[in-house]
């Protein structure tokens, strides 16, 4: 019989090894989409997403260091900066399309996925996600992004998400949200580049320091 430090270790080789060769083909993944989508057609585009970007993860990381007195204050700023990144993202999609890969490369495109996130405009959101969908199909876009936001709108409608990246805190423990099909998690998981569920759990518990479900 293994003691239990041993099963322990052996736990810990497997989640290593299972991140390892996540990340070694997400990266493999990643730089394939981006050399089949050749260089930024607009690269005056790009830069202005980078930008708004900028400006999108500034105000969050102003407010993760702020005091608890500081947040109703810069609650109140976010709210303003994403309410006009969305207004601007919207005439950008209405007059170029959704920001792809091969339009603004894949960092500006990404970038605008998590803005579109952080929208308050859960419509136009839950509008677009057909599209988006499309798009990662056709290797157009990077999909975590469309797949965080595909789970957060399913939610809000009180149905199973599908790729199991909503999860929420019970106080000692955080428990992840009931996911449509789960045995073939992962593999919608790995379409959208996303690790699959044992390395996204085990990642989770590291970073809140709880167990989850």
């Amino acid at each position: 019989m293994r003691s239990s430090v041993a099963v322990i270790i052996l736990i810990f080789c497997v989640y290593a090894s299972a991140q390892a060769d996540w990340e070694a083909t997400a990266e493999a993944k990643a730089h394939q989409l981006i050399q089949k989508n050749g260089p930024p057609t607009d690269p005056v585009l790009k830069q202005e997403l980078l930008k708004m970007y900028a400006e999108d993860q500034g105000i969050r990381n102003r407010l993760d260091s702020a005091s608890a007195g500081q947040h109703p204050e810069l609650d109140k700023q976010m709210q303003q900066i994403d309410a006009r990144l969305t207004a601007r993202l919207k005439q950008i999609v209405a007059t170029n399309g959704w920001p792809t890969i091969a339009l603004v490369g894949s960092e500006a495109s990404q970038a605008a996925e998590v803005m579109l996130i952080h929208s308050p405009d859960h419509a136009w959101q839950a509008g677009l996600l057909p599209q988006l969908q499309k798009l990662v199909e056709k290797d157009k876009i990077f999909g975590s992004d469309v797949a965080t936001l595909t789970d957060r709108i399913l939610v809000s409608q009180g149905k199973p998400q599908e790729f199991g990246t909503q999860y929420k805190d019970e106080g000692n423990k955080m428990i992840i949200m009931p996911i449509a099909n789960p045995k073939s998690v992962d593999q919608r998981r790995a379409t959208y580049m996303l690790p699959p569920m044992a390395v996204y759990k085990k990642t989770l518990s590291d970073l809140h320091h709880m167990p989850i479900e």
